[in-house]
């Protein structure tokens, strides 16, 4: 299942995705429930298909059950449902969720660490990027003027569906809802300037697009190691890579990280980019990975006050 939230008539909805169809599984639900004869079908759909999405996650495989029921309703009625069911074209996407903590990985694709000449870390290279910087689907990045070279880095990652601390490798797959793509957008002058300031040139607005939807491990490819990936500027391809060069995989990523941090439901947990790219205002970036789709979004550059740029001798970092 493709799971997602899209606009609609400025209604945002919790929705899944079928061939060119988005439906408004709560919507759906309720219609469902009271063509059944069902008391109160608002609040029992409501209970079935919360309509905020980290209630849905959080409720795990009765949250799946029931969409699924809703899916085949809808099916049964050829997706025929005014107000309900949409064609992609006539909504707006937004990001699916918006994570409690996004736990991202540095220098994981082997393809990448060897192009930059990083040298080979014991244990995953993990830091945290903010909530406030997640957009969806078609929405636009936006990167600050005068403040060097951006890049776009596109990493496959998962959802985690429960709260947990302490999983071990073999059991990562317990605690993943599904999969998508974030693009963890960098300041790569700031980086290069000073370590110290890679928080900033991460975490700025707009600078983690993830989508286009949330795909469940029952819809994803077999071999989730052997997906191949594409990254294009402008419609033109600038990296193929595959998830075979990952060296980590969710699972030994999920088992460091929760020997120190407790994960929660909507948390998202990222393997790295393979090799990246710089890009500037005007641009439409696309990150595409085989099981999951395409993450599109155009660029446009923002002013901001160039004094910091100044201070820090940024003009120097090319």
């Amino acid at each position: 299942m493709k799971l997602g939230r899209v606009e609609n008539d400025g209604s945002v909805f919790l929705a899944a995705f079928e061939g060119d169809r988005v439906v408004d599984l709560n919507a759906v639900c309720r219609q469902m429930l009271a063509d059944r004869g069902a008391a109160d079908p608002a609040g029992k759909a409501n209970a079935l298909i919360p309509p905020d999405p980290i209630d849905f996650i959080t409720g795990g495989s009765v949250s799946l059950s029931a969409a699924r029921e809703v899916l085949d309703y809808a099916g049964k009625r050829n997706f025929s449902f005014e107000g309900a069911v949409f064609f992609q074209s006539a909504v707006t996407f937004r990001a699916s969720h918006r994570p409690p903590k996004i736990v991202c990985t540095g220098t994981n694709y082997e393809d990448y660490r060897k192009l930059i000449g990083i040298e080979y870390s014991p244990v995953p290279l993990v830091f945290l990027k903010s909530p406030s910087a997640v957009i969806g689907h078609e929405e636009t990045i936006q990167i600050p003027v005068g403040y060097g070279i951006i890049y776009h880095e596109w990493e496959f990652s998962c959802v985690i569906s429960k709260r947990c601390r302490n999983v071990p490798a073999e059991h990562a797959g317990e605690v993943i809802f599904g999969y998508t793509i974030v693009n963890d957008i960098t300041g790569r002058s700031l980086e290069a300037n000073n370590r110290e300031f890679q928080p900033w040139g991460k975490n700025m607005d707009t600078f983690a697009p993830m989508g286009p939807w949330i795909v469940t491990p029952d819809e994803m490819p077999p071999d989730i190691y052997n997906l191949k990936t594409l990254r294009r500027r402008n419609g033109k391809v600038e990296c193929e890579s595959n998830t075979s060069n990952m060296r980590l995989g969710f699972g030994e990523i999920i088992e460091f990280v929760t020997n120190f941090w407790t994960l929660e439901p909507g948390d998202v947990v990222t393997t790295a980019t393979p090799p990246a790219g710089p890009f500037e205002p005007g641009d439409i970036l696309e990150a595409e990975i085989e099981g999951i789709g395409v993450l599109r979004n155009p660029v446009e550059g923002v002013e901001v006050d160039p004094k910091y740029a100044r201070l820090i001798n940024l003009q120097e970092i090319v």
